[in-house]
């Protein structure tokens, strides 16, 4: 009976050449390359959700961080890493900004040469300013701004981030005139942020909650449509004036194109047990991030085309510089 269903298995996985392949994978180590600086929030969520994965896969996960060019260079080596499984991308907004900033540079399309998995997680940002600036909100900081025209700057984590485009966005819409001085991700920006080298940002909740919490950052408002469990005492920045700037971060994971479709949706079915555990729910959420609910590859494709064209829009709105 034994030998009977193990050659009906072995014949069946002739027959799917997937299955085998899915049944087989992964034989080595996973490698996650991460296109931003290590110690951000894309790489601190990563890292919780890739520990928990690597003894259900039987492998160990390596995080890399391969930050530089906005986001583009770690993404494009992950584009053109083999397809094999054994290649992840830890994907974000950037991914969906890209297109629209670099429309003649950008050396990877990230529908064509990248395939969706999963989408996990999402998180807020906040407006952060030093605690020593004079202000108490953001119409407050709106009217220190135009009392101090073209002298203040703001700390901008890479060209065509989120934090670069809703801060160029919120410039618009408050009509304040202040300088992007840029930085390779939001890490190596709080120093100048604490020092008062530049007067706000845009911050993620997992790195600006300490940093609040222990008086060192003022948050002025969260970009998001509700008040965040994490920081709730916090305005949106709705309640603030501006509820056009509603914007979140996500983390997800994309493979190279032409990885077979079985071992994708191993993937995905692996990072979906993982984030469904109580556990590792309480764990994201303690750094300031959500979980979002199982997606099918499909879904999380579809997702990344409307972001696509939703940032597209903003770029063009924003007037902010491409190429």
């Amino acid at each position: 009976m034994l030998e009977g269903l193990r050659i009906a298995a072995f014949a069946v996985a002739l027959a799917v050449p997937g299955l085998a392949v899915a049944a087989d994978w992964p034989g080595s180590p996973i490698r996650v390359i991460i296109p931003f600086p290590a110690g951000g929030q894309a790489d601190i969520v990563t890292r919780v959700v890739t520990e928990k994965m690597a003894p259900i896969l039987g492998q160990p996960i390596l995080v890399e961080a391969k930050p530089g060019a906005g986001g583009n260079i770690g993404t494009d080596e992950a584009a053109k890493a083999a397809p094999d499984g054994n290649t992840w991308l830890s994907s974000g907004v950037p991914l969906t900004t890209a297109p629209a900033m670099y429309p003649t540079s950008l050396s990877f399309d990230p529908m064509k040469d990248l395939a969706p998995v999963i989408r996990f997680g999402s998180t807020s940002f906040v407006f952060a300013v030093p605690a020593e600036l004079p202000v108490a909100s953001v119409a407050e900081f709106v009217a220190y701004a135009k009392e101090h025209e073209g002298e203040l700057s703001y700390a901008g984590s890479g060209i065509g981030s989120l934090v670069h485009l809703v801060s160029e966005l919120f410039k618009l819409e408050a009509g304040i005139d202040v300088q992007m001085i840029p930085y390779n991700g939001q890490p190596p920006a709080i120093a100048d942020l604490l020092a008062n080298r530049v007067q706000f940002m845009v911050l993620g909740v997992s790195l600006a909650k300490p940093l609040v919490d222990e008086g060192k950052l003022k948050a002025l408002a969260i970009f998001d449509a509700e008040r965040s469990k994490v920081i709730p005492d916090v305005p949106t920045i709705g309640e603030a004036g501006f509820p056009g700037l509603v914007a979140n971060g996500w983390a997800g994971f994309n493979v190279p194109a032409g990885t077979p479709d079985a071992v994708i949706e191993k993937i995905n079915a692996t990072v979906a047990q993982v984030v469904t555990d109580p556990v590792v729910v309480e764990q994201i959420e303690k750094i300031g991030w959500q979980v979002v609910p199982p997606q099918s590859p499909a879904e999380f494709g579809t997702f990344l085309e409307a972001e696509m064209k939703r940032w597209a829009a903003v770029i063009e709105k924003a007037g902010v510089e491409t190429n």
